[in-house]
């Protein structure tokens, strides 16, 4: 009896993968893969520590796309023998942004907060970061 009832679940399994796999079958509508659900964009509202987590891991994704995109901005105002030094500078930062929010990591262990708590430390960090590369951008191309 119980054999049967697995091979129903596997059948209607393997039948359901195999519509959803159709051409013209239509599937969620998502922005991108990166992107949480329409439901969780709106960070003004959000109540659930779900919610939080979300938002919070949001808002390192957009300040970690402006760092990505200021640090190569950076590297194609530099000389090529100057690059290295950047790039060995921006491994250091990475490395001591991730062992800085490696404390809170410690703190809220176990905790529903502390994906929010890691996410909010490495915004902060970032945003800091964002502001140095600023400086630097800046300078570079008052030296031009």
């Amino acid at each position: 009896m119980r054999t049967k009832h697995i091979g129903m679940v596997v059948g209607c399994l393997m039948t359901i993968s195999a519509w959803a796999q159709q051409p013209g079958v239509s599937t969620p509508n998502r922005r991108n893969a990166d992107h949480p659900p329409d439901v969780f964009t709106n960070c003004d509202s959000a109540q659930t520590q779900t919610e939080l987590n979300l938002c919070a891991q949001m808002r390192f994704q957009k300040a970690d796309q402006e760092l990505n995109a200021l640090y190569r901005q950076l590297l194609d105002l530099l000389p090529k023998d100057d690059k290295m030094m950047v790039v060995d500078a921006q491994r250091q930062w990475l490395a001591y942004r991730d062992a800085h929010c490696k404390i809170y990591e410690k703190m809220y262990a176990g905790g529903s907060m502390l994906s929010m708590v890691l996410a909010n430390c490495r915004e902060a960090a970032t945003l800091n970061r964002i502001n140095e590369l600023k400086e630097l951008i800046a300078e570079r191309k008052l030296r031009q």
